[in-house]
């Protein structure tokens, strides 16, 4: 919250129970205006603090500790010890690659899966047992709220599927096909999928449009497959909303972006999508 506020104008002390004696940026020592300059991300404080300040705040996403003034624990790796978080991402990557393939699928029993997932997990497990970091470093830079909307998301889209909402939408969209033809349906199909990836996650706008897509198009006797490639596109073509995806989020958090950023910048970029889709896709895949 103090990001771009000087200290005259940010309490510090309120928020975080520290005096600020010495601000550096970029090798610069600030001294008696110190006061008077505003905060930015990668200044390094010299702070005056209680002892409850680091149990509190010295492993928080805040503040990157880097000496309490009594010991020198490191928080990175030690060097040599660096040739083994490199031997274990390049591992990792390898072994999510490799588990991709189809011919090691086809070997795998039923419902055992080697997906980076599987492979991070292992990694983690891992680096942990060999203390390549401290252990409070493996739980800082999760981004809870990004979980959250994750959960929460998953949780909207089941009730949507049990309320019938979802059904009431594929009724009217069925309605208004039928009597416009499939190109109708390919525009309703990728707006509504569109919306509701930006609203929640693309995963629950792909859950819930698909069947939607099958039934519609075995109704109308036509080809699913422009249908299944629109619903793919539109449930990926998530920029208008920094709700929409993890990575939307992230990248929120770390420019300091508002929502409307996001809509000035994503409406246009759904608008090409959107005219681009309904125009080649039927050309590619015919109906």
């Amino acid at each position: 919250p103090g990001i771009n506020k000087t200290l005259s104008e940010f309490d510090f002390v309120r928020h975080y129970g520290a005096r600020v004696k010495e601000i550096r940026r970029s090798g610069y020592r600030f001294g008696i205006e110190m006061n008077d300059i505003p905060l930015k991300e990668g200044d390094t404080l010299l702070l005056l603090v209680d002892d409850s300040f680091i149990p509190t705040w010295g492993e928080s996403s805040v503040f990157i500790l880097l000496s309490n003034g009594k010991d020198n624990t490191p928080i990175y790796p030690e060097r040599k010890k660096r040739w083994l978080v490199l031997l274990l991402l390049l591992l990792m990557v390898a072994g999510a690659t490799i588990g991709e393939l189809p011919a090691i699928k086809e070997e795998l029993p039923e419902g055992v899966q080697l997906d980076m997932f599987f492979f991070a997990s292992i990694t983690m497990v891992i680096m942990a047992w060999a203390k390549l970091f401290p252990p409070r470093q493996y739980t800082k830079f999760i981004s809870w709220d990004i979980l959250i909307t994750i959960a929460c998301a998953l949780g909207i889209s089941k009730a949507m599927v049990n309320s019938g909402l979802a059904d009431e939408i594929a009724g009217f969209m069925l309605r208004i096909s039928k009597e416009y033809g499939p190109h109708a349906l390919l525009v309703l199909l990728f707006l509504f999928t569109n919306v509701i990836t930006e609203l929640i996650t693309n995963n629950a706008a792909a859950a819930l449009s698909f069947p939607l897509a099958l039934s519609a198009s075995s109704q109308l006797g036509v080809n699913p497959m422009p249908f299944f490639v629109v619903v793919c596109i539109a449930a990926s073509a998530s920029f208008s909303t920094p709700i929409g995806y993890q990575t939307n989020l992230i990248v929120q958090g770390i420019g300091h972006y508002k929502f409307t950023d996001f809509v000035r910048v994503g409406v246009p970029l759904n608008l090409l999508t959107f005219i681009v889709t309904i125009l080649l896709v039927p050309l590619i895949w015919p109906f």
